[in-house]
């Protein structure tokens, strides 16, 4: 492991498919303040789809207590139901196609993806300004994250990845799983989302 760091040798193994992310047309838009309110609100639903699918594949997956993770207080689809809520919008619409979460590693290289996905949010959250009141939570919440609990969850998320990434296979499952989870969000987005039915 690159410097000894499990959390550092995942960074490297996705990297290129990571970086593929930032030039997906939703994103770029919400970043440079250009979604309207139909866009963000399509956002909103694709990324439901997401989180749903695989908060589902994560409770399936072996427990991650041992290694100091309690997914429920990870789950951040309803967030993204409040989000909708507070824009008058329906929180429907399909679930995306996720890896299987079949081993603790596999499950700690997926977490590793959406626990990371949090780090940029606040930042991307201004970029809601123009169609939100600026500083309210309402509408963003999703993006805001964990909130003030943002470093601590960041840190124990990490800590979990470094005694995994020491056990026989643990490096090479979460590597595996964090490759195919950026895989399935790049293809979920890269998809036209389907309408939803009132």
């Amino acid at each position: 492991m690159p410097g000894g760091s499990a959390r550092f040798a995942l960074r490297e193994a996705t990297a290129e498919i990571h970086a593929r992310l930032h030039d997906l047309p939703a994103f770029a838009a919400l970043a440079a303040g250009r979604l309207d309110r139909s866009g963000y609100g399509a956002l909103l639903r694709r990324l439901l789809g997401f989180h749903a699918a695989i908060e589902a594949a994560l409770a399936a997956a072996p427990p991650l207590g041992a290694y100091g993770i309690h997914l429920a207080e990870r789950r951040r689809s309803g967030l993204l139901r409040d989000d909708l809520a507070a824009l008058g919008l329906p929180a429907i619409g399909p679930q995306a196609p996720v890896p299987p979460l079949d081993t603790a590693a596999r499950a700690l290289g997926c977490l590793y993806v959406t626990e990371g996905s949090t780090l940029g949010g606040r930042q991307l959250a201004r970029g809601l300004d123009h169609l939100l009141p600026s500083g309210a939570t309402a509408g963003r919440a999703f993006l805001l994250g964990h909130g003030a609990r943002h470093a601590a969850m960041w840190q124990a998320c990490c800590a979990a990845i470094e005694v995994c990434g020491r056990e026989p296979g643990g490096l090479a499952g979460m590597a595996a799983a964090a490759d195919e989870t950026f895989a399935a969000f790049a293809t979920w987005f890269a998809t036209d989302p389907q309408p939803p039915t009132p």
